[in-house]
């Protein structure tokens, strides 16, 4: 069975880089001005005793808890589909995740979302899925940005069932197309044909096809967009130019490939666009239609006779195209990214044999599967399967389910084991007198307005300060309570000069922020009456390249901040001003290597920052100079870390793993990786009030929690 890939997708996803969340960068300085510059501390090469591991410190983690609201989800991209019968569609998103159904018009309760190709959050940089294939349901293929094919031979049976086979280097695999379970088909960017007579044998059963040089812009080299094979002897890609390459030979290599031009002689290459890049293409026995980025489809009734043979019909849409599926020669379905469906029971036959019907807004339609002429299931760029029944039956006979979405939490706070407080990341925040009592023991609370909070700290059960902006980034605020459970009118929202990213309160009496104000430079923002008002917070400008990402003060004399550099900033009098901090460039990472994402100290006596680069930086003599901090590499996109009074250390990443250790300073042995939430779209807060407990939230609304019998 043919599969498609929505080439234009992957064409904005290689422009763009996916989208990955870049780091910060640093801000220029100004020029000269009074404020004072932070000191550079000097080194010093006595760091302080190791702590001794925990007894018995490994925790058990439960399965993911939802505890955020379901109305506040929002839609992640599904960019493929693959339907082999009525009983079974696999979709793919761009968070690693495949979305399946037994039962595809059943409703948003008949779909599951497995990640099957690494949890994928908005802070990593790594692979996202571009295009799925499934010749039956005992076998489904999906490719990736990254060079890898993901098999499964029980598409349905959990993340356990996937497995990846990295086969074309770091190559940007565009689609798939497997005819039966002893042939598949993939094609890069880079023009490389990559091939499989046993798809799922790994690495060594897949075969690279090579065609042209690696360059920084795929259009530079004409790369390929999509692949349909409908049989073992016959398949069809298409590229950026306009072309379309067949073969009944698709494993002979180079020479077995001849290609057909479809586009039009107008069409051109460039470094920064491919207007004649056909997005999509699908063949059957007596007819193959391909569609395009200016809104064609390209048909053919005989496409291996030459271009004389392949007419060009543009449909009634300002969009492109970006999908198309035939059943048969009797029935071809397309959708472009405006939200509407094409279907015609004469393809080949121009533009009046094409009906259209406007049947998902103006949402992205990025892709389609018709198993019969009596189901199609179209994918769309807000986490949504349309189905219809009667493709053909206009607007009236699509359903729109939603079956694909995260609710990202964005910070968590426990001061005792009887009490946490996380962030939904808008204007919400969950809190739970019994972390570990599943979903009903969470309650959500709306504070106030258009909010986006970011982090929190609450050194006690009764009392904790969240930190952000206004929705629209034009007001920054902190938020405070007193009575974190009591609900909306226990918060009061203040107004403060400067953006903070990360908090830290110590008790009640101290609070410190850090982030950036209105100009871009690095703040401090203080506070010793932190729910006295506006007036009650003293913001200190920091002059210097560098941006502030997180602090951690264990008392009112001691905190540390990390920033994008490999920096600490200590200070043993925060609201002292800007020469009370001292930097330390603590990470020495070659490249710039060294963004320094989040920092735990539950004394003076011990810090652990964490990088985004696999890097924890400890120190148990924090004010020691750079000699003093100890750089280990775990192995992991580490994004935030929690140190207990106890000793016990968790960071955690943007793929579900939290990496754990008893003795943080003891080296890379001393730390251990643990999957524990690899369907959750990546980690983003963690908090640690003992060795036998820790609360970690992550980016589609889950609390999963750690615990250890004392």
């Amino acid at each position: 069975m043919a599969c498609m890939k929505v080439a234009v997708l992957a064409l904005a996803l290689i422009l763009s880089a996916c989208g990955y969340a870049a780091r910060p960068v640093a801000q220029s300085s100004p020029s000269p001005s009074p404020t004072p510059v932070p000191t550079v501390a000097s080194p010093t090469p006595t760091p302080g005793p190791t702590p001794s591991p925990i007894p018995g410190s490994e925790l058990t983690w439960a399965a993911p808890v939802h505890v955020d609201d379901p109305k506040s989800i929002i839609g992640i991209s599904l960019v493929g589909v693959s339907c082999p019968s009525s009983n079974l569609c696999v979709a793919i998103d761009d968070h690693g995740n495949a979305v399946s159904s037994s039962n595809p018009t059943g409703g948003a309760v008949a779909w599951n979302v497995t990640n099957v190709d690494g949890s994928v959050g908005p802070n990593a940089s790594g692979p996202r899925l571009t295009a799925v294939s499934c010749p039956s349901s005992v076998l489904c293929v999906a490719v990736d940005t990254s060079g890898n094919v993901v098999t499964s031979t029980n598409p349905i049976g959990g993340a356990t069932a996937w497995k990846e086979a990295h086969v074309d280097g770091s190559n940007f695999l565009t689609g798939v197309s497997c005819p039966n379970s002893s042939l598949c088909v993939a094609v890069d960017s880079f023009g490389n044909v990559v091939t499989s007579t046993n798809p799922t044998g790994g690495v060594a059963a897949w075969k690279v096809t090579k065609k042209g040089q690696q360059s920084s812009s795929p259009y530079s080299q004409n790369g390929f967009s999509s692949i349909s094979c409908p049989t073992i002897s016959f398949c069809i890609a298409g590229d950026y130019l306009g072309n379309l390459l067949r073969s009944t030979n698709p494993t002979g290599g180079t020479a077995a490939w001849t290609a057909t031009r479809a586009g039009g002689s107008q069409c051109t290459l460039g470094e920064t666009g491919a207007p004649c890049a056909l997005t999509a293409v699908s063949c059957v026995s007596g007819l193959c239609a391909a569609t395009d980025y200016q809104g064609n489809v390209v048909t053919s009734a005989n496409p291996a006779a030459g271009v004389s043979a392949w007419r060009v019909t543009h449909l009634n849409t300002p969009s492109y195209l970006s999908g198309v599926f035939c059943t048969s020669t009797t029935l071809c379905v397309g959708v472009d990214n405006g939200g509407k469906v094409f279907a015609s029971s004469n393809p080949n036959g121009g533009g009046a044999a094409w009906k259209v019907a406007g049947v998902d807004g103006t949402t992205s339609l990025n892709g389609v599967s018709c198993p019969s002429s009596d189901l199609c299931v179209a994918v769309d760029a807000a986490g949504n399967a349309v189905t219809s029944s009667k493709p053909a039956g206009g607007a009236a006979a699509w359903k729109v389910t939603f079956v694909d979405g995260t609710n990202s939490m964005s910070g968590v706070s426990c001061p005792t084991s009887d009490l946490c407080v996380a962030l939904e990341g808008g204007n919400k925040v969950v809190t739970s007198t019994n972390p570990t009592g599943g979903a009903a023991a969470w309650k959500l609370t709306t504070v106030a307005g258009d909010l986006a909070l970011g982090d929190i700290s609450c050194p006690t059960s009764s009392f904790c300060v969240a930190t952000g902006s206004t929705g629209d980034g034009t007001t920054r605020v902190v938020v405070t309570s007193t009575n974190p459970t009591g609900g909306t009118s226990a918060w009061t929202v203040i107004t403060v000069d400067a953006v903070p990213s990360g908090v830290s309160c110590p008790n009640s009496s101290l609070c410190v922020a850090v982030g950036e104000d209105e100009n871009g430079h690095s703040t401090i923002v203080t506070s010793v009456n932190p729910t006295g008002g506006t007036a009650a917070w003293t913001e200190t400008t920091l002059v210097g390249e560098f941006v502030l990402s997180d602090v951690s003060c264990p008392t009112t004399t001691f905190c540390v901040a990390v920033d994008n550099g490999g920096d600490a900033l200590i200070s043993t009098n925060p609201t002292g001003g800007a020469a009370t901090w001292k930097l330390t460039h603590i990470d020495n990472t070659p490249n710039n290597n060294n963004y320094l994402s989040g920092v735990s100290c539950p004394s003076s006596g011990l810090c652990v920052a964490v990088s985004e680069m696999d890097h924890v930086v400890t120190s148990t003599k924090p004010t020691g100079g750079a000699t003093a901090w100890k750089v280990t590499n775990v192995g992991a996109s580490l994004i935030q870390v929690s140190c207990s009074k106890g000793g016990l250390c968790v960071a955690v990443d943007d793929y579900g793993n939290v990496v754990s250790s008893s003795n943080p300073n003891g080296g890379k042995a001393a730390w251990t990786a643990t999957s524990v939430d690899r369907a959750g779209a990546g980690f983003s807060g963690i908090s640690c009030p003992s060795n036998n407990l820790c609360v970690a939230v992550d980016n589609s609304g889950n609390v999963v929690t750690g615990t250890r019998v004392a």
